[in-house]
């Protein structure tokens, strides 16, 4: 009896492996395709906020969605839309913020570095006596809504070579560590008695407390002090894991956005261990696409302009993809992205190089299939090993291709993944 129950257990540990493996898959062709459909609602967007009169901060979280996206700067619409940034006079804290979260991601932006310490300046003044941030300068209060693009735009600020004084990080760190409730969660603002944490404003809070701590480096005195902070707002986070993934928690894209970067800064993959906070987020903006592309919210306060067709809303739509893409670095790169195609790829090509040229054929999407399947056929290995991860993620499985084997013995998973090219193009 003992061991036939030992045997049903393994079998349905085994199916149970099947099946994750592929919904995995499943889940990345149905995020490449739902970004693929994304694309032309982004762009109309993007062509709408460069037309109309619309907040800094709208703008320029679209703009930051269509360079995540992977779409040239020179491209019409991105283009004007990033023109017209340029020439904005943001005055709230999120758009100034946001403003340099695009100065840091775009080299080729106008004007770029007199419009970075001007933007740092002003929103170094947007701090309330505690340091921490709120609308407008010099504020008698804060929240931590504001506060958590504050601390994003001062690093963005602090990429770009600007300096951002010491006290800076560390008064920030205090003041909202100092607000943490006593079960790890956090509030909009300060805590005081009848305030509940609840999910957004603890991702806020632990993304605020990493950058802190990013900033401030080994040596600051009070690192493990912070450090617990963080680790007691997870554990908060995992008993309240339910709102990942659900669209009726409150401001649900706006939190996932801002669950992302809390995860990314923290190298937290599954909350609690448990939780995959990327694919429960993934699988809710898939399911909530809209025919035309976009994304709509009704539990996000302030959605931005609409669009016909389908095409949704402009704020939404911007974090679905930016959460989509997940290109939010824990540490800010290098100020000019190193582009690695196919054709450079060579038998002495570095693991690196090979893993960064399949990133940006997966960004690339279904277009970049007629390489890949080239590169599958080639006699160089780095390429076969560049094609298989990208393959991978753009179609959702291998079709049995095995990189480190010739062509002769791939031609029948070649075949197949050509024909789901046919098939999906």
């Amino acid at each position: 009896m003992g061991q036939r129950l030992l045997q049903l257990l393994c079998a349905v540990t085994v199916a149970a492996v099947g099946t994750c493996s592929a919904q995995s898959a499943d889940l990345r062709s149905q995020i490449n395709d739902a970004l693929e459909m994304a694309r032309p609602a982004l762009l109309g967007h993007l062509k709408a906020s460069s037309r109309g009169a619309r907040r800094a901060g709208e703008l320029a979280l679209l703009v930051l969605a269509g360079i995540h996206d992977g779409i040239p700067a020179d491209e019409p619409a991105l283009k004007s839309a990033i023109m017209k940034l340029s020439k904005a006079r943001p005055h709230h804290t999120y758009d100034i913020a946001l403003r340099l979260l695009v100065l840091e991601a775009c080299p080729t932006f106008p004007d770029r570095m007199r419009i970075a310490k001007k933007d740092a300046a002003l929103l170094l003044k947007h701090r309330s006596d505690e340091g921490a941030f709120q609308y407008e300068k010099r504020p008698a209060t804060w929240d931590l809504s504001n506060t958590q693009y504050g601390a994003l735009g001062l690093r963005a600020a602090k990429a770009l070579g600007i300096k951002i004084p010491k006290i800076v990080w560390s008064k920030l760190a205090r003041e909202v560590g100092d607000q943490q409730a006593p079960d790890g969660g956090f509030c909009y603002t300060r805590k005081r008695s009848g305030w509940d944490p609840y999910p957004s404003m603890t991702v806020a809070g632990i993304a605020v407390l990493a950058v802190c701590r990013q900033a401030l480096g080994d040596q600051y005195a009070r690192k493990k002090h912070v450090d617990k902070q963080i680790n007691k707002a997870w554990t908060w986070m995992q008993a309240n894991n339910k709102s990942i993934g659900s669209v009726k928690e409150r401001w649900s894209y706006y939190y996932h956005y801002g669950l992302e970067r809390a995860a990314i800064l923290c190298d937290v993959e599954k909350v609690g261990g448990v939780t995959d906070w990327y694919s429960q987020g993934a699988a809710m903006f898939v399911e909530e696409q809209l025919s035309g592309g976009g994304w709509s919210s009704m539990r996000d306060g302030y959605p931005g302009h609409n669009l016909s067709n389908k095409r949704g809303h402009s704020v939404p739509t911007a974090f679905a993809i930016l959460f989509l893409r997940r290109k939010f670095q824990k540490e800010v790169g290098p100020l000019t992205e190193n582009i690695v195609r196919l054709v450079n790829i060579g038998p002495a090509s570095k693991r690196k190089d090979i893993d960064e040229c399949a990133r940006q054929l997966v960004q690339r999407g279904k277009e970049a299939m007629p390489e890949v399947l080239k590169a599958m056929r080639s006699d160089v290995e780095p390429k076969r090993l560049a094609a298989a991860q990208a393959l991978e993620q753009i179609a959702g499985g291998l079709f049995g291709f095995n990189a480190k084997v010739d062509r002769d013995k791939n031609r029948s998973a070649v075949r197949k993944a050509e024909l789901w090219y046919l098939k999906n193009r």
